[in-house]
């Protein structure tokens, strides 16, 4: 018997297409809403990853040796069953994630839209050919690498598995989560919706668990590679560990964006695009704007950043945050930054929401005056928080970018072609923006930022991503003799 307090059943780990738990350690999940008791995670030990890779190394060769062209007709029912089910996925992720209604909709519709990219994937991987000599054709075969892993943060609970899960199955892969124990409900569905499609059991497997899972996974010999998307210091970790064990990795780590905003910009776009990126789904995104460099007299403009920010309530159109320590933390932040001598223009602490007091919520907060020395303008901070640095010119502003560890993303706020080149060029950044402050690339174009935000060679989704989930087979092939032979054949 479930407890009856739960909302949902006790999550379960999904191995070979059933649900099951046997006697497992168990934590609570809640929801950042209103602290509401949602389900149970179960903290699975290694015996359970071992029983998960047995059974995906079972079903892997009968789904390498499906052709393509019918592993694509399973995503594309999966991709219809997320639009049938869209209001029910959009429930799930606001309730235990914290977003707003519409945020959480964008993502199950980013979800579809990672899926449409798997289900074009036969179009873009043909087999190259070529006649290298008279009667001899060398051609290149993609393979997938077999058995592989995927672990995942609790701030996209479907659309950052869906930057993996797609295109690593359409691959011909077999495949584990380890979803955030934050936020474990997302994926139950997505389990459930797979099966549902026509995935053949045992092809995609779920393991719930913490830290022994995550260390699991890196060690485990028949992993043939692992994808990682959480904190800068976990990436690396994670990213040494599963390279030592001599695995394919690639590794996703935090960020700290920088927004340079030019005298000459846009005000009302360029306020609007700066709030909506430092606030977004409360902040808790590696793309999020985190610091603003204010180039020379950009008054008008952060009184405009200033008066949208005074417009977002939290539970109404701002999200909460995921944990009663993130909201601390968040606000310890603020409060750092104030003592050393920056200037709160908009004060986002303490904020409350009648009706959901059990919630995490942090206001969007405007802070002026900081300077790169301080902790905030280094640090990632995940919350709604933007923090202003005053610069002369777009070189100081530049500087203080390529100072920062991270490389994420970047973006310029002007009219002018000749600054916004600079700021391209310039910007130590994966992903750079002009007059947009949330520069995701979308399909098939692929998403991944430079140095202390990445570890790993190539990126996570697009066509990038393809070369990472398979490895190259050449055929060197010769049949008539009469050809001749030369030094190349």
């Amino acid at each position: 018997m479930g407890n009856q307090n739960f909302k949902y059943p006790e999550i379960q780990n999904f191995l070979n297409g059933a649900f099951e738990n046997g006697a497992l350690e168990t934590m609570e999940v809640r929801s950042p809403l209103n602290g509401n008791l949602l389900s149970s995670v179960p903290l699975s030990n290694r015996k359970v990853l071992d029983e998960a890779v047995e059974f995906a190394e079972k079903a892997f060769p009968g789904w390498r040796d499906t052709p393509i062209k019918e592993r694509s007709q399973i995503f594309y029912k999966y991709r219809s069953l997320l639009q049938e089910n869209l209001e029910e996925l959009t429930a799930l992720v606001r309730e235990e994630n914290g977003k707003t209604y519409g945020e959480a909709k964008a993502e199950i519709e980013k979800s579809m839209e990672l899926t449409e990219f798997a289900c074009s994937i036969p179009q873009l991987i043909g087999d190259e050919i070529l006649e290298v000599s008279r009667g001899v054709e060398c051609r290149v075969e993609r393979r997938p690498l077999g058995v592989v892993a995927s672990i995942v943060p609790f701030n996209f609970p479907s659309m950052v598995p869906h930057w993996t899960i797609p295109n690593a199955l359409m691959l011909g892969n077999t495949m584990i989560v380890k979803p955030s124990e934050k936020v474990p409900l997302s994926l139950v569905r997505v389990a459930e919706l797979l099966k549902e499609s026509g995935l053949p059991d045992g092809v995609f497997n779920i393991v719930n668990g913490d830290r022994e899972i995550v260390e699991a996974i890196c060690d485990h010999p028949a992993i043939k590679a692992v994808s990682f998307v959480g904190s800068t210091n976990v990436a690396k970790l994670v990213y040494k560990r599963a390279t030592s064990n001599l695995k394919r990795a690639l590794a996703l780590g935090g960020a700290k964006n920088h927004l340079v905003v030019l005298p000459d910009a846009q005000i009302d776009m360029t306020a609007n695009n700066v709030i909506a990126s430092v606030t977004g789904c409360a902040g808790q995104r590696c793309m999020a704007a985190a610091a603003m460099l204010a180039v020379g007299e950009t008054d008008p403009v952060i009184e405009k950043i200033c008066e949208a920010a005074r417009k977002l309530v939290p539970g109404e159109n701002l999200g909460a945050v995921i944990s009663k320590e993130a909201k601390e933390r968040i606000e310890r932040y603020i409060t750092e930054s104030e003592e050393q001598g920056a200037k709160i223009l908009v004060d986002g602490r303490n904020a409350k929401v009648e009706g959901a007091e059990g919630g995490y919520y942090v206001g969007a907060t405007v802070i002026d005056y900081v300077t790169p020395d301080m902790a905030i303008a280094k640090e990632e901070v995940f919350g709604p928080v933007l923090s202003i640095i005053r610069t002369k010119d777009v070189s100081e502003a530049m500087a203080i970018e390529n100072a920062n560890p991270y490389g994420n993303a970047a973006a310029v706020f002007t009219q002018s072609g000749g600054a916004a080149r600079q700021v391209i060029e310039k910007a130590s950044a994966g992903m750079v923006g002009v007059n947009i402050g949330v520069p995701v690339p979308r399909e098939p174009f692929s998403f991944g930022g430079w140095n202390d935000s990445k570890f790993g060679a190539l990126d996570i989704t697009g066509k990038s991503s393809i070369e990472f989930w398979t490895q190259l087979k050449k055929v060197t092939t010769k049949w008539n003799a009469e050809a001749g032979i030369n030094w190349m054949s």
